[in-house]
């Protein structure tokens, strides 16, 4: 009877010490489910602001050349890659009506020259020599535009990067493969280089003529090429909402080339804006949403958010926080929207 009495008081003992060590691990779990949090009050920053923006690279200056009517191409006097001085003839095309517009000019020439001495010595009326005169004029147009469209020159100093057709062939107005307009030959000027940039409207009173721009390209990388702005287009586009500035760049070697892709860096100066660090950031699976925790009135409140430039290990905000935000920048993946938190001191 005793045996009996002292099992039922151990298991009585045991059966408390159970339902302490249950009340006590509920407990626990009760503080445990209040994380807690260290807050950071977000400010204002001073930073360097350099906006980046991608690019294609294009000649400076561009030219296809093409007569005003069809005809055959007699000789085409370069090759791609060959340099080019203004003036210098490219290509010939066939002079036939050329020769015959020149017989005709030189045989009506003759004519007025005889038409002047004649009427010098007053055998002629005025309105006779006024006659030749005006077909002299027309027989002299036409041949001048005859000469401009079978003779074609280089209207710049540049290089061949082009040519569409060769000796003998028909030039038939049709556009050139890849230019998409009738052309025999293309010339690019190639020791000055130009990008055209759209540039954000909130940073056109910071944007001047003149101001550096650096460009750096994957194919050289590490390198930086220094160029300017030239020129400041004079209107905003409607859609995005951007205005073009034109940066030129010296391309001595012919390093870079036209059609390459690179990015434009302009350094416009000290700005305000907030940043916080880049790793409080998190990222919404399966989308581009980020976001991050701030600790308003005991409880984590999730704040979508866009970001912009990156600085070192910090990054800009441009939306969802405002100055004083109490942004949480520990424990914040332990947390979920709308949760209690207690703020504790780092």
């Amino acid at each position: 009877m005793k045996n009996k009495n002292f099992l039922a008081i151990v298991l009585l003992m045991n059966l408390a010490f159970l339902i302490s060590c249950s009340n006590s691990k509920s407990s626990e779990t009760t503080v445990q489910q209040t994380p807690n949090v260290v807050t950071s009050t977000v400010e204002l920053s001073s930073i360097e602001r350099i906006i980046r923006y991608p690019v294609t690279i294009l000649a400076y200056k561009e030219n296809h050349l093409a007569p005003a009517t069809a005809g055959r191409v007699e000789k085409i006097l370069v090759d791609i890659g060959d340099p080019v001085k203004t003036g210098q003839v490219v290509a010939q095309l066939d002079r036939t009506n050329y020769q015959q517009a020149y017989i005709q000019y030189q045989k009506i020439l003759l004519d007025l020259m005889r038409m002047d001495s004649l009427l010098k010595v007053g055998a002629i009326a005025p309105q006779q020599y006024d006659q030749v005169k005006m077909q002299y004029d027309i027989a002299k147009t036409n041949l001048e535009f005859l000469e401009d469209n079978t003779t074609l020159k280089s209207p710049i100093d540049g290089e061949v990067t082009g040519k569409y057709l060769n000796d003998g062939e028909m030039f038939t107005m049709s556009p050139a493969p890849g230019i998409g307009k009738p052309a025999i030959v293309s010339i690019m000027q190639l020791n000055r280089l130009k990008m055209l940039v759209g540039v954000s409207s909130k940073y056109l009173p910071n944007i001047k003529r003149g101001m550096k721009v650096d460009i750096t390209s994957e194919i050289y990388p590490g390198k930086v090429f220094t160029g300017s702005i030239d020129k400041i287009y004079p209107t905003v586009d409607n859609m995005s909402k951007t205005f073009t500035v034109e940066v030129i760049i010296n391309n001595q070697g012919h390093i870079l080339r036209p059609g390459l892709f690179a990015t434009a860096s302009i350094d416009i100066g000290k700005d305000e804006a907030l940043v916080i660090p880049s790793f409080i950031i998190q990222k919404q699976s399966g989308t581009n949403e980020r976001f991050v925790f701030i600790y308003e009135d005991g409880k984590a409140i999730r704040k979508s958010i866009e970001v912009g430039d990156v600085f070192d290990d910090k990054v800009e905000i441009v939306s969802g926080l405002n100055p004083g935000d109490e942004l949480i920048i520990e424990g914040q993946m332990a947390v979920k929207d709308g949760q209690s938190v207690n703020r504790v001191s780092k």
